[in-house]
């Protein structure tokens, strides 16, 4: 029968989703610790895990990238959730404004522009020959 693992494996393998060799990577300690560790349990290693776990974002393609105190951050840099926002909101904006600049490029855009521009000249024109 197979031997009880300890809560330590539980966070690394199911938790943080860490194998050993990555877990001896984080924590600073060798695959044979984790091993033991694993056997025997390690609450402060096993809080360790978790703390690197709720800070690390654990994506592909975010390597280096970690959450601290409600802010996103990757080296120097940071963006806090009203940036990430304003910077969506800014590019749904530049869409909209492309969108609309390749249709006033457009055969049809250029006659409607063309057609109101002259419609307000001319009505401008016959106001002021008018009085």
């Amino acid at each position: 029968m197979a031997r009880k693992k300890s809560s330590f494996y539980h966070t690394r393998w199911n938790r943080c989703g860490l194998n050993e060799a990555r877990a001896a990577e984080v924590i600073g300690c060798t695959v044979e610790d984790i091993q033991r560790f694993d056997d025997e349990g390690a609450p402060i290693a096993e809080r360790l895990l978790l703390l690197w776990d709720s800070k690390h974002v654990n994506h592909d393609g975010w390597d280096g990238f970690l959450f601290s105190r409600g802010v996103l951050r990757f080296k120097n840099r940071r963006w806090t959730p009203a940036m990430l926002k304003a910077w969506h909101d800014h590019a749904e904006e530049l869409e909209r404004l492309r969108i609309e600049n390749s249709r006033l490029k457009s055969w049809n855009g250029l006659s409607t522009s063309f057609v109101d521009k002259v419609v307000y000249t001319v009505k401008r024109r016959y106001s002021r020959h008018r009085v």
